[in-house]
């Protein structure tokens, strides 16, 4: 981003934060409302517009957060409110042709980000997109097949240790987990059985040797799943305040311990926040 176009935002951010610290209050408010249930311990809340811009998925190169919305995709400091850079336009027209109007759950593997696209609820187009983690333009997309992703592509992870890339497709129960080699043209891995189904997974991510799976079910939980024999077990509930929606989660680390980080949007839309949880 250029030294003029930051400081047009950062002008910008200053006016729009003064319009709207009301919408600030009155969603912190709000959140009031399921506090003694809720199980975060710090949490960001971004308004107006911001919101909108972090209102899908979210991952991290452990430096800064990298968060999408159905069309952009941004990158922030680790506060998740400064902006690094920012891809207004993510969705290429190539792709538009396609269908594809949706960018949903993302994950930093190897200086690229791995974004789910979908051309939502047509279900023809499953594809994976893989952007510059510098410039966040995209660099090669693959078409999934769509026999195996029947529903589109709402989240992938990348194991770090193996490079598969891992995803469902839309199913609110998914009964499989299916594995991609990214260093191999996407080629098919192998598909792994779910012993017991998240119910609605919007994100996920790898952390030491399991995929972290972020829910809007009606705790909006986060589960673990083994990628070896598909073994499922909760490891959170979010209790978020009535009408708010889970979105995408990552993990950074604190104080030499993995905190894992999950979005949501507040119940009038007009917030997201960014909220950190102990996994002890």
């Amino acid at each position: 981003m250029s030294a003029f176009s930051l400081a047009i935002n950062k002008i910008l951010s200053v006016i729009f934060a003064i319009i709207l610290i009301p919408f600030s209050v009155l969603t912190q408010g709000i959140d009031l409302i399921s506090e003694e249930k809720r199980t975060d311990y710090a949490k960001t809340n971004v308004v107006g517009i911001g919101a909108y811009f972090r209102s899908q998925g979210l991952t991290t190169d452990g430096e800064t957060f990298y968060f999408s919305s159905k069309t952009t995709l941004i990158r922030t400091e680790k506060d998740a409110k400064t902006l690094v850079n920012a891809n207004y336009f993510a969705i290429p027209d190539e792709l538009k042709e396609l269908g594809i109007k949706h960018i949903g759950g993302l994950s930093y593997y190897n200086g690229k980000i791995y974004a789910g696209l979908e051309d939502s609820k047509v279900w023809d187009y499953p594809i994976v997109g893989i952007f510059d983690a510098e410039t966040l333009e995209l660099e090669k997309y693959f078409i999934m097949d769509a026999e195996k992703i029947t529903r589109g592509l709402p989240w992938v992870c990348v194991d770090p240790e193996t490079g598969y890339l891992w995803c469902t497709d839309h199913s609110k129960n998914p009964t499989v987990i299916l594995a991609y080699d990214t260093a191999n043209e996407m080629n098919f891995v192998k598909e792994v059985a779910l012993q017991s189904s998240p119910y609605a997974i919007q994100g996920a991510e790898f952390h030491d040797g399991f995929i972290y799976t972020a829910t809007n079910d009606d705790t909006q939980a986060v589960y673990k799943i083994n990628p070896d024999n598909g073994a499922t077990e909760k490891v959170l509930d979010r209790n978020l305040t009535s009408g708010s929606e889970g979105e995408g989660m990552t993990f950074i680390t604190k104080d030499g311990k993995a905190v894992l980080v999950a979005m949501d949007m507040g119940p009038l839309f007009v917030n997201a926040f960014v909220r950190e949880y102990n996994l002890d």
